[in-house]
């Protein structure tokens, strides 16, 4: 596995051994190692038993950060986050902890570590190593970014991916002035999960408008992160929400969605279901039995659900469809 990248790994093979997955987190680190190593950060770090985490350190100018990386089967919960905070909270004052997941978050572990009193973790998700390791952004480039945002919002988490397709949007228009610019849409999910059956759910149109589905860590951070992209002033800006546990929290986010003029909110009761109330009975019979594993579930549902229901009968969804411009692809 020496010459293999993170993308050559998202894909676990079937009957996969103890042995793969060792081996999965030493390229991890080797790759993780040469990442900071290559924009002298001077990483230390040490692979846990497991394979499957790293923990270390590694340096930026005069600061110093602690390291954590988990490639995982499942999304990282809470609990992981709760426990590096505490190793970051017993060192020196000032430390800032950096998470790296090729696993990415739990919908709650984000939100749960906004309830803590201090925030002190920085957080990397699959999609942003994937970004860095093709070059799309350097490392440090990436930690300035992520640093800037959190102590801007007080958001842990952003994803590299909304700052790209902001910059493609500038460089664009820089190069096609004279062109009156369309802006692009930046279609905010809850997490990753939900991002990937949205993905899949607008593959099966076409679309005239250009888009771009990001995740937000987290339901607390979509208000945040609607925010800030709206401020920019280059892109449009729909969101897909699902209930909070909390309903002065959700009016709360409601109302910040509101105010920051978001062209569209979609609001499902969780993603899954609301997609699985358009398939067939015929096919949710054959398929229930089937792994829900990292809401391959709902992937399913997107791919096979009846799109002319569906619009006529989610008015947002619809009105989404409208402002995308799309329309059902022949072979639905």
């Amino acid at each position: 596995m020496d010459n293999l990248k993170l993308v050559d790994l998202l894909e676990v093979p079937e009957n996969a051994e103890r042995r793969w997955f060792q081996d999965r987190g030493r390229v991890f680190e080797r790759v993780l190692n040469n990442l900071l190593m290559q924009e002298d950060m001077e990483p230390r770090t040490s692979m846990r038993p497991t394979g499957e985490e790293i923990d270390g350190s590694f340096a930026l100018g005069h600061s110093f950060y602690l390291l954590e990386a988990k490639w995982h089967s499942k999304p990282i919960p809470a609990s992981a986050l709760y426990a590096f905070k505490g190793k970051v909270d017993g060192k020196l004052v000032g430390t800032i902890g950096v998470f790296f997941s090729m696993s990415d978050y739990s919908k709650d572990a984000v939100d749960a570590l906004l309830n803590g009193k201090e925030l002190n973790l920085i957080l990397f998700g699959h999609h942003d190593l994937l970004l860095i390791e093709s070059g799309k952004i350097a490392m440090r480039d990436a930690l300035r970014i992520k640093l800037r945002y959190a102590a801007d919002y007080g958001q842990p988490y952003y994803p590299l991916e909304s700052y790209l397709s902001d910059k493609t949007k500038v460089e664009t228009e820089s190069t096609s002035s004279s062109i009156a610019q369309v802006k692009p849409w930046a279609i905010i999910t809850e997490d990753e999960t939900d991002a990937k059956a949205i993905e899949i759910l607008l593959s099966r149109f076409d679309v005239e408008q250009d888009y771009h589905v990001i995740p937000a860590g987290g339901q607390q951070p979509v208000g945040q992160l609607a925010e800030h992209i709206v401020k920019q002033g280059k892109m449009n800006v729909a969101v897909f929400i699902t209930p909070m546990s909390n309903p002065d929290t959700e009016l709360d986010r409601l109302k910040q969605l509101t105010s920051s003029a978001v062209a569209q909110i979609v609001q499902v009761s969780d993603v899954e279901g609301w997609l699985g109330a358009y398939v067939s009975t015929e096919y949710h019979n054959a398929i229930f039995v089937l792994s829900n594993r990292n809401g391959k579930m709902a992937r399913r549902y997107a791919n096979n659900l009846d799109l002319e229901q569906l619009i006529s009968n989610d008015e947002s969804f619809s009105a989404l469809v409208k402002k995308l411009k799309a329309t059902p692809k022949s072979n639905n």
